[in-house]
């Protein structure tokens, strides 16, 4: 699968003026974007794909008043060889060695014979992940995830911190396992346990200083330690939801687990072992926070706290990061807390008919939705189970703006946050326009079902939109 990196973004937005002051971007046949990347060319599409130009060959077509010699005459003159000549007219050129394709396209283009002339690209094979037990996840492509991963399939830069019973680090499909990589976030303040699977092996010093000894794999606040001593049966199936390895062969598939190598991190942080502990949660936030989370996430319920309310709102407004939440499962129409807190977004579960899950809270406060039924993800000791709640479709959701922080890590997160709101798709036959004050949203599934495809796309289609109004800024250097 072709995979999308942060940094031919950086490429595509800034327009960077060579000795001659020409922009190393051109728009070339049907406003088709190329952006130059060193000695390469890269075709830009429209829906975030991108691919390099081959150096080799261009393909051209002469006009059909054109002779034949004259056609000839031209290639001579230019040094290209003919490889193949179709009966549409299109003729495959060999370019000379040393000569760039444009520079090639352009001196055909400049003659009265030619009608067309144009690069061609080195592609990929579609593919879907090899991991065993992807069919059966029937909830991924309701998001249309393997879309979205042909643009990025998530970064490791990017860390989601969950904030549950605890997890497995040591699984297959989230651990070191056979693959040599892991998406479990290790702390680089502290050394390495001795046995990577084993925290009372670590050196029993705070390398870091923050008061938590060998919190080397994150921290159990719930026991005051770096291991949950009770079940993390709950927080294992939601850190696999977000963070499964993806493409390695292995079990499962997370949304933003990778693609044959390391994907976004979990940050793990236990928050209770048989049920939440409402007086540790506020710490868990503002530690994922001092850590460098982008992203809360939280599959529970507690009572109503003070502490949470404003744990939440220091990492929403001075932090950048987004708090992700499950709607409950009670069933009814209003949502539990904290997802009802106003910098929290609540999220609903949708069936695999993308209706409304009949336990799933909903109301005014749910934001959004994601699959949450017949949900297979990671369980205890290396298992896979299918398991259903609005706690899947949180980290589903949360998965999804790892996504798109992996693709853009400068975007602010109420932009994050908007842009989840405005792809997602209206499904179920629901009214949306229920409330004269929140146009698009239902009743029933919030602004729609999470769409990681249409997401990331609005993404790039604002990277690309950016872009060309700073060329048409005099002296940035654009065409």
């Amino acid at each position: 699968m072709n995979k999308i990196s942060i940094s031919w973004i950086a490429i595509s937005v800034i327009f960077v003026a060579g000795s001659s002051g020409v922009a190393a971007q051109r728009t070339g046949h049907a406003g088709q974007i190329y952006v130059k990347e060193g000695a390469r060319w890269i075709q830009q599409e429209t829906n975030g794909q991108r691919f390099e130009v081959d150096r080799n060959v261009i393909t051209v077509k002469f006009r059909d008043s054109a002779l034949r010699s004259s056609q000839e005459s031209l290639h001579r003159n230019l040094g290209t060889t003919e490889l193949r000549r179709a009966s549409t007219g299109f003729i495959d050129l060999r370019v000379p060695s040393g000569t760039d394709v444009f520079q090639l396209i352009d001196a055909y283009l400049a003659s009265p014979l030619i009608e067309i002339a144009e690069p061609n690209t080195l592609g990929y094979w579609t593919a879907v992940p090899d991991d065993t037990q992807y069919g059966a996840q029937s909830w991924l492509p309701l998001i249309s995830a393997e879309q979205a991963w042909d643009i990025t399939s998530g970064d490791p830069s990017v860390i989601v911190a969950v904030l549950d019973s605890g997890t497995e680090f040591s699984h297959e499909d989230l651990g070191p396992g056979t693959d040599g990589y892991e998406n479990v976030w290790l702390n680089p303040g502290e050394d390495a346990w001795s046995d990577p699977d084993d925290p009372a092996t670590g050196n029993g010093v705070d390398d870091d200083m923050n008061g938590l000894v060998d919190d080397w794999k994150g921290w159990d606040f719930a026991n005051d330690d770096n291991v949950s001593s009770g079940t993390f049966f709950h927080g294992t199936a939601v850190a696999g939801a977000v963070a499964a390895k993806t493409n390695n062969a292995l079990g499962v598939a997370g949304v933003a687990g990778g693609f044959g190598g390391p994907g976004v991190r979990v940050l793990i942080a236990g928050v209770g072992d048989n049920g939440p502990n409402g007086s540790v949660i506020d710490d868990a936030i503002l530690y994922a926070a001092e850590k460098g989370a982008k992203i809360i996430q939280l599959s529970l319920g507690v009572g109503s706290s003070s502490a949470i309310d404003a744990a939440v709102d220091e990492v929403y407004d001075n932090q950048n990061m987004l708090v992700i939440c499950s709607s409950g499962n009670g069933g009814g129409n209003s949502v539990g807390y904290p997802s009802s807190l106003p910098k929290v977004i609540a999220v609903g579960a949708t069936t695999t008919s993308d209706t409304r899950a009949s336990f799933s809270q909903h109301g005014p406060d749910v934001e959004i939705s994601a699959p949450g039924t017949s949900f297979l993800t990671l369980t205890l000791n290396d298992g896979y189970s299918t398991v259903s709640g609005t706690s899947f479709s949180a980290p589903t959701v949360s998965g999804i703006a790892a996504l798109m922080w992996s693709l853009d890590p400068s975007r602010p997160n109420t932009e994050i946050r908007r842009i989840l709101r405005d792809t997602a798709d209206k499904v179920g036959g629901y009214n949306y326009n229920w409330n004269a004050t929140m146009p698009g949203h239902s009743f029933e599934l919030g602004y729609g079902k999470a769409n990681a495809e249409s997401a990331l796309l609005s993404m790039l289609n604002d990277i690309l939109i950016d872009g060309f109004e700073d060329s048409l800024i005099p002296g940035a250097g654009g065409e």
